[in-house]
């Protein structure tokens, strides 16, 4: 795969200086709310909510490139990607994507059941809302949000034929085995473990797209574990309903960024 050989052209120091310059990388990160790093500073687009500090501007520090694009934006969905696909081109080497949580309307889902725990903190409100006839229609949107991403894959080959495609996941912000740690969040009890298996089906589901669809899956549920949203200030990589350091609720802080970079660019070692 020429494209991958091409890739990880990272600054190599001075004990690399007498080798020839690798050819440099055209990258173009795209994606959602937890690419483009909502809240965290410094906030470089109002309209996008995009940070400076983001990983896929950690991740284009640590590469000889010739040119970076950062379209992602805050509230996007496979279905409105279109402007983000516009920044492709024959000449893109490297594209990061996150999405699909949005498709499955992860957040908003979230922030209902944080409101059905707060008025019932035991029992489980939340996934009795969402499910209907034995089936949970949450877990749904998860299986179905396949098709969606694998379309988005597809549409990003077509405009870069040349570039290697990597599906960066999202972070696991459930604490394993599920609990909870109020004041932080509200959700009910019994809502842990069902919100929690969500997360991971969307995650499943991330990885078995990517592979189907010619792209390179980074998984950041094994990094993670261990830094989720009721870990301690310092540890913690994602924040909750309220934040204790500057993101959006139920997003990665800055820590999580950096985290998210540093799998990326593992990624891109091995698939170079």
């Amino acid at each position: 795969m020429a494209a991958a050989l091409l890739l990880f052209a990272c600054a190599t120091g001075p004990a690399l200086a007498t080798a020839a310059e690798p050819p440099a990388v055209r990258y173009v990160a795209m994606g959602d709310s937890a690419a483009a790093a909502a809240l965290v500073p410094p906030q470089t687009s109002l309209s996008c909510l995009r940070s400076g500090e983001n990983y896929p501007h950690l991740v284009a520090r640590e590469l000889h490139l010739a040119s970076f694009a950062d379209v992602t934006c805050s509230g996007a969905r496979t279905t409105t990607l279109g402007p983000q696909l516009a920044a492709l081109s024959p000449e893109t080497t490297l594209v990061t994507l996150t999405i699909g949580a949005n498709d499955v309307g992860i957040v908003q889902a979230l922030a209902l059941c944080s409101l059905l725990g707060a008025a019932r903190p035991h029992g489980h409100p939340c996934r009795d809302t969402y499910r209907h006839d034995g089936r949970d229609g949450l877990e749904q949107r998860a299986d179905a949000a396949g098709p969606q991403v694998g379309a988005a894959l597809d549409a990003v080959h077509r405009r870069a034929p040349s570039a290697l495609v990597l599906l960066v996941g999202y972070l696991d912000v459930f604490p394993a085995p599920p609990h909870g740690c109020r004041p932080r969040e509200t959700f009910a009890d019994g809502d842990l473990a069902h919100l929690d298996a969500v997360e991971n089906r969307l995650d499943a589901t991330l990885s078995r797209t990517a592979r189907a669809h010619h792209a390179v899956f980074v998984g950041l549920h094994p990094a993670s574990a261990g830094h989720d949203f009721c870990a301690r200030d310092g540890v913690r990589w994602s924040e909750a309903l309220v934040p204790t350091r500057p993101t959006a609720p139920f997003h990665p802080n800055h820590l999580g960024e950096q985290a998210m970079a540093r799998e990326t660019l593992t990624a891109l070692r091995a698939s170079s």
